[in-house]
């Protein structure tokens, strides 16, 4: 009989009805604490999603494992990049999926995601600073632009040198001029100040300068 009743229903109406006996012949009652949001797990990639992970690390919890199961996945020999924001300072990188290295994306192909050039491609190590977890971290990674692409992703340290550049030839050629011999004393104090006015307001550039941070935007569900 039981069989016979639940024969030719679908999944969700035998579910209604097993529900239905168990709550009246077993006293069941349903359970009060059900969340009314789940989250997906694209939810628990963001939040578990680490860029590099030790080996010796252990995942202690089910959504460290899913992220730990995702991370073991990708392909961490070159990188992607999002150069969309290469004026602000702000470089995305992640690791290749395994379609992406069938294709050769980001090895034989540029590694930006916005172009496909496979002509002069340059490889370049990467000092990647990033924030994770309210964490500042770094480290080297492989990235082969085209040269379009190269020049974005140095688009900072290019306009940096530059500015550099500039500021050395403007004080090379401040100190070609002819400087003015008075015999008047005062007049001599009056432009010593003038001087070290100037020399206040000089910017040095250091090679050494900090770079802002990058914002790690990876899309992990590509």
């Amino acid at each position: 009989m039981f069989y016979n009743k639940l024969k030719g229903m679908n999944a969700y109406a035998r579910h209604k009805v097993l529900i239905h006996d168990y709550l009246t012949y077993y006293r069941g009652t349903i359970p009060t604490n059900i969340p009314t949001e789940y989250k997906t797990e694209r939810d628990i990639l963001n939040e578990e999603h680490q860029f590099v992970r030790t080996p010796s690390e252990i995942p202690q919890t089910w959504e460290q494992r899913i992220a730990k199961k995702y991370y073991d996945q990708l392909f961490k020999e070159y990188t992607i990049c999002d150069l969309r924001k290469y004026k602000e300072g702000k470089i995305a990188l992640r690791w290749r999926i395994e379609k992406e290295v069938v294709s050769g994306k980001g090895q034989f192909m540029c590694a930006s995601t916005s172009c496909d050039a496979t002509e002069n491609l340059q490889s370049w190590e990467v000092n990647f600073k990033y924030i994770e977890k309210e964490k500042q971290k770094n480290e080297l990674v492989k990235v082969r632009l085209c040269p379009s692409c190269s020049d974005k992703l140095n688009f900072r340290k290019q306009n940096s040198m530059a500015r550099k550049r500039d500021r050395s030839e403007e004080i090379s050629e401040g100190s070609k001029r002819p400087k003015v011999v008075s015999s008047s004393r005062k007049k001599v104090k009056t432009e010593s100040v003038s001087s070290g006015e100037a020399s206040k307001d000089c910017i040095i550039i250091s090679d050494d300068e900090p770079v802002d941070d990058e914002e790690y935007i990876a899309d992990l569900l590509q």
